[in-house]
């Protein structure tokens, strides 16, 4: 009974823990083509505050203690799903400046 009590108690902080993992889609409400320079701007500040967030993250983050305390695998999920937001944070700022430069939006 205790073992069952033990392992539902795991995975409900598994699971608690997991909504906590910042999510990232790069895709703009429109096409990129259709978004104006104040629109860019925005979703540029957008990608950096999730890489921001993601950055935050990892490491020794508080995420990772109550994954290393509940669920040690979840610590491994919690570095690469991070990993994935900077990346494509990353990938989403650079297509976004180019799009700013090619329609000459000014500084």
């Amino acid at each position: 009974m205790k073992k069952v009590l033990l392992l539902t108690t795991a995975a409900i902080a598994a699971l608690s823990l997991a909504s906590c993992a910042p999510r990232y889609n790069p895709n703009a409400q429109k096409p990129d083509s259709e978004l104006s320079c104040v629109e860019i701007k925005d979703e540029i500040a957008r990608a950096q505050r999730a890489r921001e967030e993601a950055g935050k993250n990892r490491g020794l983050s508080g995420q990772n203690i109550a994954w290393a305390i509940f669920f040690i695998p979840g610590v491994l999920a919690n570095e690469y799903t991070n990993d994935q937001v900077q990346k494509a944070a990353d990938e989403r700022t650079a297509k976004l400046n180019q799009l700013y430069a090619a329609k000459g939006c000014t500084q």
